[in-house]
């Protein structure tokens, strides 16, 4: 079951005094996701930073189950992220600027099991899963755009994906729509099976990607 998914959260549009109350958060987080903020690795976060940062990750999970499962409906407390830790990266298929910091764990839907890496700076959370904690096929990335509005971000994070996907494919490349919502890629007019993610918020779009390349290499 090969797929991929991606979220981006603008920490400049989040309400953080809305975020920080119980009625909000609970709808976010699990009892047991409360509570594991308590953790060495986690508390070190703002709390407001702590319920986005799941977000992105349950958002993430589901659009990597929603190209398999149609049916699937959005229920964030039942989506359950555990074993988050901090990370120093080494080498990733990573495109984007800054500083931030990083994070990774696991997230669980019913018997499904997939994995995350999340970065955090001051301006944004970016994250992608995958189904082995193995990222080396993995590509992700965020950038910032001139003019965030909902044109603008759909054509800029297409751009964004094409871009990328050009180092791995020749040919005449499209991102067209699937009936359940997730980018299709093709190639001269043929469906490419490359999974594929978008996502923005604020003024910030991002992709991910999980390209087979071609045989004797990129």
């Amino acid at each position: 079951m090969k797929s991929t998914g991606n979220d981006i959260v603008a920490l400049a549009s989040v309400n953080q005094e809305r975020t920080l109350q119980p009625q909000f958060y609970s709808q976010i987080l699990s009892v047991s996701e409360q509570e594991q903020y308590q953790q060495a690795e986690t508390s070190k976060i703002l709390f407001q930073v702590y319920v986005w940062l799941l977000w992105s990750v349950k958002e993430s999970a589901y659009k990597y189950l929603k190209r398999h499962q149609p049916e699937l409906v959005f229920a964030p407390t039942k989506i359950t992220v555990s074993d988050i830790e901090a990370y120093t990266p080494g080498v990733e298929n990573w495109e984007g600027s800054g500083d931030y910091e990083s994070y990774r764990g696991r997230v669980s839907y019913q018997s499904d099991t997939l994995y995350f890496r999340s970065k955090i700076s001051a301006d944004w959370i970016v994250t992608v899963v995958n189904d082995t904690d193995n990222f080396d096929s993995v590509y992700w990335g965020v950038k910032e755009i001139g003019s965030p509005n909902n044109e603008s971000h759909s054509s800029e994070a297409r751009a964004f994906l094409l871009n990328k996907l050009q180092t791995f494919y020749p040919g005449q490349l499209q991102i067209i729509k699937s009936d359940i919502g997730y980018p299709v890629v093709l190639q001269d007019g043929k469906e490419l099976s490359v999974p594929a993610s978008l996502a923005h918020d604020g003024a910030f779009v991002g992709y991910s990607i999980a390209p087979q390349p071609p045989k004797g290499g990129v």
